[in-house]
């Protein structure tokens, strides 16, 4: 779909691209984060598989900061994202601090903080995942939310086969402790349906304050 020259200018001042200094900083602070998490990782080859995508990731991010620099709020969300993820990773999704309190939030069950962080995915990425679409593929921003859940799903499910993949290739003895199944036959689809449930709210959230915004506090005088 070709977007005309109006709608770009349009498009353009509603997803204003985050400025350099705020960047730098938001990355400064992740980086300073990730190394903590990376000093003494609990299982350091678990550690090194669970962040091969986050290279990539983060390597997408900056390749493509020049030609499309996303908005502020997109970037937090991708920060916290990652930050949740690097706690894992570091501490070991197996077994975090925070595991009594998530047990009580999902109602027992297995690597509750794995549940949160799935979670996490569609809450955190759904909203990014629209922008980009707006921005690239020229979808109205209803579109680009249905198609941002769709997105979310699909690279989810993506996700849990190179889980396979790379558990098979790269250290087979890791397998159960990368892909954190723990005997659940159902681990792959609770771990969707968190996602589907947390970019669900995104966008709805997403789609509620752009139909109603805030509005403008009157001045005291």
């Amino acid at each position: 779909m070709r977007m005309t020259k109006g709608r770009d200018s349009i498009i353009d001042s509603e997803y204003e691209g985050a400025s350099p200094p705020f960047v730098l900083r938001l990355a400064g602070a992740y980086t300073a984060f990730w190394l903590w998490m990376a000093y003494a990782p609990h299982h350091r080859s678990d550690w090194l598989l669970e962040n091969l995508l986050v290279f990539a990731c983060l390597g997408l991010l900056a390749g493509t900061y020049r030609k499309l620099p996303l908005t502020a709020a997109s970037y937090v969300q991708l920060a916290l994202f990652l930050s949740l993820h690097a706690y894992g990773a570091g501490i070991s999704y197996g077994a975090t601090p925070l595991d009594p309190w998530l047990q009580v939030v999902f109602g027992g069950g297995r690597l509750p903080y794995d549940r949160l962080v799935h979670l996490s995915y569609g809450l955190l990425l759904a909203c990014p995942a629209a922008e980009v679409l707006v921005r690239t593929m020229g979808l109205r921003p209803a579109a680009a939310r249905v198609w941002a859940v769709v997105l979310i799903l699909a690279t989810g499910a993506f996700y849990e086969l190179i889980e396979m993949w790379v558990a098979a290739a790269v250290a087979p003895e890791l397998g159960t402790l990368f892909i954190g199944s723990q005997g659940d036959p159902w681990d792959t689809q609770r771990d969707m349906e968190l996602e589907l449930y947390g970019s669900g709210a995104a966008v709805l959230v997403s789609a509620c304050l752009t139909r109603f915004p805030r509005r403008p506090r009157l001045s005291a005088g």
